[in-house]
């Protein structure tokens, strides 16, 4: 299972040279199993992966959404046109998240007039719908999929995924928290990697309670109480500069050594 990071950032792009290292764009991960793609959210990132798409077409792509927030949508459309583009490839999207209503209701309007032009119609008939209870195994294709609800404004959803006994946990938008729930221990159990939101400093916490957002602590918290073997630290905040999360970065690694801060482009073999 190869995974890439398309975007790292949270809350809005970073613009800028001091930003380049780590890179710009907000949150999209994809993994690669032979023919066949799984991505964690559609932000900003995932413009790329829509064009790497046209290029390099997959036999599927299954879109995982954690939640509705814009920094994980807003590359949405550019995904989808890029995996449209080969007629052959199946895409489809999938969330646990609970939610009024139908899943395309929610969805169809960020492909279409007024907030992008009008393609939803062409675009609505290619992609298969899904909603999931959360905590519930389902599959994709051959991959096993599960979830759990995390504490987040409006709620968000923390994913594994696992084929042929390598896995891989993302959870992004997540309060922090020293003792992560059981049911997030449970879900990312002897992963592979685990990709958690690492957004803020343990000083930026402090002010910051009822964000949503973690930090490396809480990341390590999880990590070492569920014996994962890497952990990647995401959704950086935009206001951290190459040198802070380098700094970051060293400290991270200092209390875990199969760690680091993701990088736009980076890739992990798992």
């Amino acid at each position: 299972m190869d995974v890439r990071f398309w975007g790292v950032r949270g809350s809005y792009p970073a613009s800028g040279a001091a930003y380049s290292e780590f890179g710009h764009h907000t949150a999209c991960v994809s993994a690669r199993l032979g023919d066949d793609l799984v991505v964690f959210d559609a932000g900003s990132g995932a413009t790329a992966l829509g064009e790497y798409l046209r290029r390099h077409p997959a036999r599927s792509v299954r879109l995982l959404v954690s939640h509705f927030h814009h920094d994980h949508l807003m590359g949405l459309p550019f995904l989808l046109h890029g995996a449209c583009a080969s007629p052959g490839t199946a895409v489809s999207l999938h969330c646990a998240l609970p939610i009024d209503g139908k899943l395309e209701d929610l969805i169809r309007p960020m492909i279409a007039a007024p907030y992008f032009p009008d393609e939803a119609g062409d675009l609505a008939g290619r992609i298969s719908y899904n909603r999931h209870a959360p905590g519930d195994t389902f599959m994709l294709g051959d991959v096993a999929a599960r979830s759990a609800l995390v504490e987040h404004p409006g709620g968000s959803m923390a994913y594994r995924i696992e084929r042929g006994g390598a896995a891989v946990v993302f959870v992004t938008d997540i309060e922090d928290s020293a003792a992560p729930s059981a049911d997030l221990v449970a879900l990312a159990q002897g992963a592979d990697l685990l990709i958690h939101d690492t957004m803020f400093t343990a000083t930026e916490i402090a002010t910051r309670r009822g964000w949503g957002h973690g930090t490396a602590e809480g990341a390590l918290a999880l990590a070492r109480a569920a014996g994962v073997r890497q952990l990647a630290g995401f959704h950086h905040n935009p206001l951290h500069d190459d040198a802070t999360l380098r700094q970051r970065e060293k400290a991270l690694q200092a209390a875990f050594p199969a760690s680091c801060l993701a990088r736009e482009g980076q890739l992990i073999h798992v």
